[in-house]
């Protein structure tokens, strides 16, 4: 086993169980690791961690755990099972769409496993990850009998450390584009072959859930809609009406298929730049009962934060100023560099410039079935924020 043996003074992280080392906090590395496995140590030899190495990529190794211990097939199985016990305690009823595998969050560092019915869509974010297959896929075959296992590689981060991006199927005969599933009884399909993330934004349930528990007389605008969960969610909830805006063309089409596998006939759907189409429906002083700004991630790196705190407040800004009185919004952010903090600092001014006041009903993030690791808090991205328009002017 290639071990790293860390500087005096830049173990604190490894001894505190953060599961990620870089480049700059090791002296030397001994052995081979021809298996990509990898172990840390004090620069005194004191054992602290063992798991995959990633050589090219700044981060050089994923800690899979800081005991003295194999890390082999068992210790992925028994990981699995215990993601598996947690999704059995928080998934809802009528639901075979979930996550199963949060990467760090199930201490599975690297690995992402989204469950679309009979379908699972993984993703191995790292060269350590892609080399730990032979531990972490048995340990699907086995608890997913005759599931279709298809591997989506089209990430920035194989890219960076020249890993194959074209799809893998792991496991299954036919290969599959589309795969249907439930959400609390609400019919959809996750696009394998061209949706974002693994074919769809699981991430957004509980949310999806909020606004319909709220919809019901309301008229919705669904900005960024992609493929229009948030309306079908909507329209279960006794909507009076969604309309979706999006850029892409094939998106609204698969929220199209989606309204109809769900028996809705209340939806409308605009092709159109948003940051457009807002502009233009304030001009023209339209009012909205409920609207839902969850664009993509604008903040990739820190870099990043000026550009997308000014899309975040414009995009916030022109919906707040469609409310009517009573009207809500839920405002949504999935750049990770952009903290829950920073984004209600945004809602803040973008509701000072509106002349909107304001009150937040509750704050959000993801569904529990995607943890967070207490030791690991860069795996928190998403984050909601459900306001209400009204107060003193």
């Amino acid at each position: 086993m290639r071990t790293l043996v860390l500087k005096p003074g830049r173990d604190a992280a490894t001894r505190r169980r953060h599961p990620w080392l870089f480049a700059g906090a090791v002296a030397r590395a001994e052995g081979d690791g021809g298996d990509g496995l990898v172990e840390a140590r004090t620069a005194d030899g004191g054992f602290l961690a063992r798991g995959f190495a990633s050589p090219l990529s700044p981060l050089v190794a994923r800690w899979w755990t800081f005991s003295d211990e194999a890390v082999d097939e068992a210790l992925a199985l028994r990981r699995l099972d215990d993601a598996l016990a947690l999704r059995a305690a928080v998934v809802p009823p009528g639901t075979d769409g979930y996550r199963v595998v949060n990467a760090e969050g199930d201490f599975l560092p690297g690995l992402v496993v989204d469950r679309y019915g009979d379908v699972l869509a993984v993703q191995a974010t790292t060269e350590g990850t892609e080399r730990a297959r032979p531990l972490w896929l048995p340990a699907l075959r086995s608890r997913f009998p005759g599931a279709t296992i298809v591997q989506k590689n089209d990430l920035a981060s194989r890219a960076a450390e020249g890993l194959r991006t074209e799809d893998e199927r792991l496991a299954g005969e036919a290969p599959v584009s589309r795969a249907p599933f439930r959400e609390r009884g609400l019919s959809f399909q996750a696009d394998l072959a061209a949706g974002q993330k693994t074919g769809f934004f699981l991430d957004q349930r509980e949310n999806r859930d909020l606004v319909r528990r709220h919809a019901a007389g309301r008229r919705v605008l669904n900005l960024f809609a992609y493929s229009g969960a948030f309306g079908v969610a909507a329209l279960a909830g006794g909507a009076a009406s969604v309309t979706h805006v999006d850029v892409s063309a094939p998106a609204l089409e698969l929220a199209r298929e989606h309204h109809r596998a769900n028996g809705q006939d209340a939806a409308s759907f605009v092709v159109a730049d948003v940051f457009d189409d807002l502009r233009a429906r304030a001009a023209a002083g339209e009012s909205w009962d409920l609207i839902v700004t969850d664009p993509p991630a604008f903040a990739k790196k820190r870099g990043d934060l000026p550009r997308a705190c000014r899309g975040y407040k414009d995009v916030n800004r022109l919906a707040l100023k469609l409310l009517g009185p009573g009207g809500l919004l839920l405002a949504c952010s999935c750049s990770g560099p952009v903290d829950a903090d920073l984004f209600q600092k945004v809602l803040f001014a973008a509701a000072l410039d509106a002349g909107a006041p304001a009150r937040i009903l509750e704050k959000r993030g993801a569904g529990p079935d995607h943890p967070v690791s207490i030791d690991c808090p860069e795996g928190e991205y998403l984050k909601a924020f459900l306001l209400a328009r009204g107060g003193p002017a």
